[in-house]
């Protein structure tokens, strides 16, 4: 349902699945209001479905990047990178800023392809002999 190829795009996703990112979905509550967790779980409260509409209308879909100690989140709507772990290796984010800034100078193909391709190079090799 989600998928990181169609928020960041197919090159972004295999440049941080070939270094060994792992992908997943979550959702931020970014509205003002404090939520009340008791309230929110208690389908039964006479509040419940205001606090469930102001969370739902002010809840942002994240993609979230993960490889060991390192974390990227990434914004849903609008691709726009939320958060950045500490420690996380800067060579790698001004690559993949690069990719979403769909800077022309940058080309990367994936492990996946250069399989494929060399798959067809042997293919047509052997079909020489």
């Amino acid at each position: 349902m989600f998928s990181p190829e169609d928020c960041i795009g197919i090159e972004a996703t295999d440049y941080l699945l070939d270094l060994g990112f792992e992908f997943s979905v979550d959702s931020e509550y970014v509205g003002n209001e404090e939520l009340d967790l008791e309230v929110l779980q208690d389908d039964g409260h006479p509040q419940h479905p205001a606090a469930l509409e102001e969370l739902f209308e002010n809840s942002e879909t994240q993609i979230c990047c993960t490889m060991d100690q390192h974390r990227l989140v990434i914004s849903w709507s609008n691709s726009e990178i939320r958060s950045v772990s500490d420690n996380f290796p800067p060579k790698i984010l001004s690559t993949f800023k690069a990719f979403l800034e769909n800077d022309d100078s940058i080309v990367y193909v994936s492990n996946e392809k250069l399989a494929e391709m060399q798959e067809q190079i042997d293919a047509e090799v052997a079909n020489q002999d």
